[in-house]
């Protein structure tokens, strides 16, 4: 009789953000703006979710948060088993789409993420990690009043007047009115970049929400050839921008991984007993921090008439975080923000 191993496979996946800045002597440490609020369980939190893909379903109402730890830990597991992971019917849409997921794939160069495993007492260990700190060139304004995401009133950073060290590293990559345009900032390391989508609708996944803002950036980028179209582009003074302040620190249990018994191709049971999530994420007017860890442990077992007029770009609506590679297509971090409970309340 076939001995049957049952594999328990614990994922951990943590994803925060921070840097902190370490002070040694008798003196207490100042807070720094990267600094994470202590962890909130994501069970207290009603209109947020993560997702482990791209293509995940997303709920339409709530916040949704992405970044690719886990997959590149899971990767690693799946390494280890030297056999391929067989996914059947009984097994849930999310453990489906975690198996089949490449969309993770060279977000990261192989330099600026590591993925390690070890076998200890028939035990397998994966852990994968990154940090990328992205601050701002100079400090973008912080607005002395709130703006309102919705109807909630919310802290905010931008270009409230004009300024010259500001458009430097900010650039419109599309504009069709206030409420549909593309405003991209570029952080020191201009490696990469933070785009902000606002007027997006009708995406199913955060896949399709990526697939709709390529096709409004080639259009933008037609649209730059065409010299009656340019004020769209140009950043001048009677424009502004407002961008909500984001920070939070959250942690999660898969509840559709774990549990979930799966068979490889060597005729083998397993089985997930524990997944689970931290993440954190700071948007400000100092820029941007994304760190990412996780550990897997796996038991053996028409036209129109031109009209020019100041752009007023109010992220005060549901909109979309995209940080990634300038030159890659995959991103490294995803989130739609599309109501107000993580935002910086005034």
């Amino acid at each position: 009789m076939r001995t049957i191993r049952n594999i328990q496979i614990i994922l951990f996946w943590t994803v925060f953000l921070a840097l902190t800045s370490c002070k040694f002597g008798n003196k207490k440490s100042e807070p720094v703006w990267s600094d994470l609020p202590k962890v909130t369980n994501l069970d207290n939190l009603k209109q947020t979710d993560f997702v482990i893909t791209l293509e995940n379903p997303i709920s339409e109402n709530k916040n949704i948060i992405y970044a690719p730890a886990f997959l590149y830990a899971w990767d690693k597991i799946k390494e280890q088993l030297k056999f391929p992971i067989l996914v059947d019917s009984t097994n849930s849409t999310d453990f489906n789409l975690l198996n089949k997921s490449t969309s993770h794939q060279s977000s990261l160069t192989d330099k600026e993420y590591s993925v390690t495993a070890e076998i200890v007492g028939g035990t397998i260990i994966a852990k994968a990690f990154f940090n990328k700190t992205l601050p701002f060139e100079t400090k973008l304004q912080v607005f002395d009043e709130p703006i309102n995401f919705d109807t909630t009133k919310v802290s905010a950073f931008g270009m409230y007047y004009y300024n010259e060290d500001a458009i430097k590293f900010t650039q419109i990559l599309y504009y069709k009115d206030d409420n549909n345009f593309i405003l991209k900032l570029a952080p020191k390391d201009n490696q990469h970049e933070i785009i902000l989508v606002k007027g997006l609708d009708k995406y199913q996944t955060l896949r399709d929400a990526i697939k709709l803002t390529n096709d409004l950036l080639a259009q933008g980028k037609k649209e730059q050839t065409n010299s009656k179209l340019l004020w769209k582009y140009q950043i001048v003074h009677e424009d502004i921008f407002a961008i909500p302040a984001i920070k939070f620190n959250i942690k999660t249990n898969y509840k559709n991984i774990e549990g979930q018994g799966f068979s490889t191709g060597d005729n083998k049971k397993h089985s997930v007993e524990v997944a689970y999530q931290r993440t954190g994420f700071i948007l400000n007017e100092n820029g941007a921090v994304v760190e990412s860890e996780a550990v897997a442990i796996a038991d053996s077992a028409s036209a129109e008439p031109i009209i020019t007029h100041p752009k007023k770009m109010i992220f005060d609506r549901p909109f979309l975080i995209i940080i990634k590679q300038a030159d890659k297509t995959n991103p490294y971090f995803v989130m739609k923000v599309a109501n107000a409970e993580l935002l910086t309340r005034k």
